[in-house]
């Protein structure tokens, strides 16, 4: 998930960068959900097959697509799963600028 402090990056190929286009689908899939379905023990043991090694990086191309998504048939689940992992990345995003505060008011940090 790219937060706000990751705009000025540079990607390689290697770097796959999936976007939900359309929150408003049939699986109410929107960006949280997914970073939970992509960070699922069950994706992840799928992934160990698709992902190859070059040259010490790794690389998925397009076998991203073959991966089947664990997507819970229950909509209420779907929903509360998506808030709870906002919450915990928007908390994530905001002890990061705590932390650039903290280091524009104390002076270079190494954090």
């Amino acid at each position: 998930m790219a937060s706000p402090y990751d705009t000025e990056v540079l990607l390689t190929r290697e770097i796959l960068v999936l976007r939900v286009i359309n929150s408003e689908n049939k699986y109410n899939l929107d960006p949280y959900y997914l970073l939970y379905l992509l960070s699922h023990k069950l994706t992840q043991m799928q992934s160990i097959n698709k992902i190859l090694i070059e040259t010490t990086l790794p690389n998925i191309a397009n076998r991203w697509s073959e991966l089947m998504l664990p997507i819970s048939r229950n909509k209420n689940e779907r929903i509360r799963i998506s808030t709870q992992i906002k919450n915990v990345i928007n908390d994530k995003w905001k002890a990061v600028k705590r932390l650039d505060d903290l280091k524009i008011e104390l002076g270079d940090l190494t954090t």
